[in-house]
């Protein structure tokens, strides 16, 4: 693996892990800190960062699996 790639997947991994953090700190505040439920944070909350953080976290467990497909798809 030449040097550009190592440091290329380094920084995918980066942000992952740090849309991740962000996505579960958000998700953590929502749930002990809004007494709200019906408010446009809740809808946020369900259509956007709880499925960011369920993709990075699977992205994050998956990632050679992933990287393997994605470069047989663009071989092919």
């Amino acid at each position: 693996m030449c040097p550009t790639r190592r440091g290329q997947a380094r920084r995918i991994r980066r942000f992952q892990r740090a849309v991740h953090l962000v996505s579960g700190g958000l998700l953590l505040a929502f749930v002990y800190l809004t007494p709200d439920r019906g408010s446009v944070l809740t809808e946020v909350m369900r259509w956007l960062v709880f499925p960011v953080l369920v993709a990075t976290g699977v992205a994050m467990w998956q990632w050679p699996r992933l990287r393997r497909l994605w470069h047989r798809r663009i071989a092919a």
